[in-house]
């Protein structure tokens, strides 16, 4: 029979005194009469017919939630599927099972021999981390944290179910499965587990057991490069450490939460790829990976809390050549929005970046970022990427991109800059420059960007959609003002008319005769109902986009005649 700790009913307001609070931060309910149980406690059976004995006839119904303040053991279930009794453990919890419904359930570390298994729709199930081998859940999500248990969705909507919907049909054997709901029986399912029967299929393995599979195979046969994307993995595989001759490991889209210390010893790894797997920190050995020429991060939350921050050990990694940080600030953060565009938080690159002497493409999309001092003047970039996305954007030009002599290729594109500085044009060796859908909120003058003698490439796009300004027509006369001599891609999509300036017109754009060299152009988006006559005279053009215009059919077989090598295309709604 049971061995009770020491048992005592209470308020909750008492209750929650005795634990510092712990109860009122756990609980949003609003409890009455707590059995307060102080000390660990054992057993028998399933766990409420063996509190019920525990407890008064005449209080039973009294009893709104249930402490435990060290550890709990219970031989049966654990199954709280009405409002009340709650349960809160603040110790280890083992049991056969942990079932939750209605009621709200906060417990810490714990196993269970067969499930844990939520169905909400008031209630929640919280825990930390569990030793069980099923995490089913239904309607609502169980925030558990379960290493190498199979996930079940009963109610066939995650994402991140190994099993759901037809895959459960499919994996299970029928005896426990209802083919119409496409879910599992839970008793007959428990049923069978404590006979020791099988549940699955023969055969059936889930997508993070198969990459298991792959993994040791890839062992075996001594492959060099491994890519293990969205295989549902939840934690590293650990069996990749043992594959020091590894020169490609690639962990994209697997939530497995972190890098061990131990993958420094990978020394040959060349090419390493862990975009979108719900990383906030890097290893200090991350500097030990000496043969690294690509580092991919997007995606991941690094830094302490809301301090973004790369670690100064990436600084040691003087061989690398690629680096993508993409997607990686903070999202919005709580202050007052400049012009209608809330702040972002930004991620801080460590003083030690400037030990990178060989990087040469830095990819930082939708990410702002803040270079230190000892990033300037760095030699090796040659392609930089701070294009908008994912929430993240710039509303500052990152002025340490023009001190990188040796940059040939910039996307800032979709950003909201009000100024774009004079201090661009120090690289004189810019062959593609992106600026397209950031110049919005720009009210002072370009800058003369005939003075890059070198490029070849320009996204100059508007703006069209729910943003905070659209660039006026009289930027695009500030640039068909300059000397692109050198011109042969040219990007002005998307400036058609809106709210705040009028529709655009062929006199808009006089002056695009003058660039000589121009091959690609693209005028989409802009209902565009005529082109300046100079457009017939420019001798390379080899691809015109003009979707979404309106021009008549007079103009575009003129057009058409004019340039007779090259392809138009002429799309609409």
């Amino acid at each position: 029979m049971a061995k009770p700790a020491t048992q005592v009913f209470t308020s909750f307001d008492d209750a929650d005194t005795r634990l510092g609070g712990a109860l009122s931060a756990a609980f949003d309910g609003n409890y009455g009469g707590t059995l307060f149980f102080d000390g660990d406690l054992t057993l028998d059976g399933d766990f409420l017919d063996a509190v019920r004995e525990l407890s008064a006839a005449d209080r039973e119904d009294a009893v709104e939630l249930i402490v435990v303040t060290g550890d709990l053991t219970v031989t049966g279930r654990i199954a709280l599927y009405d409002e009340h009794p709650g349960l809160y453990v603040a110790g280890r919890t083992e049991a056969e099972t942990l079932e939750g419904g209605g009621s709200e359930i906060s417990i810490h570390d714990g196993a269970f021999t067969h499930f844990v298994y939520g169905e909400h729709s008031e209630g929640t199930l919280q825990a930390g981390t569990v030793d069980t081998p099923w995490v089913i859940e239904r309607d609502h999500p169980v925030v558990v944290t379960a290493p190498g248990a199979r996930l079940v969705d009963n109610y066939g909507d995650s994402e991140d179910a190994d099993f759901a919907g037809q895959a459960i049909v499919d994996a299970f054997v029928p005896e426990v499965v209802d083919a119409d709901e496409q879910e599992l029986m839970l008793d007959v399912f428990l049923d069978r587990l404590r006979a020791g029967l099988p549940v699955l299929r023969p055969g059936a393995r889930i997508a993070s057991e198969r990459a298991r599979d792959h993994v040791s195979g890839a062992v075996a046969d001594r492959v060099e490069h491994l890519d293990l994307t969205g295989r549902d993995l939840r934690r590293f595989p650990a069996e990749v450490l043992r594959m020091p001759w590894l020169r490609t490991l690639v962990l994209d889209g697997n939530r497995i939460g972190e890098l061990p210390e131990a993958i420094g010893k990978l020394i040959r790894l060349e090419h390493l790829s862990v975009c979108h797997c719900g990383l906030t920190a890097l290893p200090d050995s991350i500097g030990d990976l000496a043969a690294l020429r690509v580092l991919r991060l997007a995606g991941n939350k690094i830094g302490d809390g809301d301090a973004l921050a790369l670690p100064a050990a990436v600084g040691r990694l003087a061989g690398l050549e690629e680096l993508d940080i993409s997607a990686m600030s903070g999202g919005p953060v709580r202050s007052t929005p400049w012009r209608n565009v809330p702040g972002v938080a930004p991620l801080v690159l460590p003083d030690s970046f400037g030990g990178l002497v060989g990087l040469r493409r830095l990819v930082a999309d939708g990410t702002n970022l803040v270079f230190p001092e000892s990033a300037h003047g760095l030699t090796g970039i040659e392609e930089v990427s701070m294009a908008a996305g994912g929430g993240g954007y710039l509303k500052i030009f990152p002025d340490a991109v023009t001190t990188f002599p040796n940059l040939r290729r910039l996307d800032l594109s979709r950003n909201y800059f009000d100024a774009i500085p004079d201090r661009l044009l120090r690289l004189t060796g810019l062959e593609e420059l992106d600026l397209g859908d950031s110049l919005g909120l720009v009210t002072v003058p370009l800058p003369d960007l005939g003075q890059l003698p070198a490029l070849r490439v320009l996204g100059f796009s508007g703006r069209i959609g729910p943003h905070p300004a659209q660039p006026a027509h009289s930027v695009l006369r500030q640039l068909f003002g300059m000397t692109l001599g050198a011109l042969e891609e040219l990007r002005i999509d998307r400036w058609g008319p809106d709210k705040d300036r009028g529709e655009l017109r062929a006199e808009h754009l006089a002056g695009i005769g003058a660039f000589r060299r121009l091959r690609v152009v693209d005028l989409s988006f802009n209902k565009l109902e005529d082109l300046p006559a100079e457009f017939d005279e420019l001798p390379e053009l080899a691809a015109v986009d003009l979707g979404y215009n309106r021009l008549p059919e007079a103009v575009r077989d003129r057009i058409t005649a004019a340039h007779p090598a090259a392809r138009f295309d002429f799309r609409s709604y």
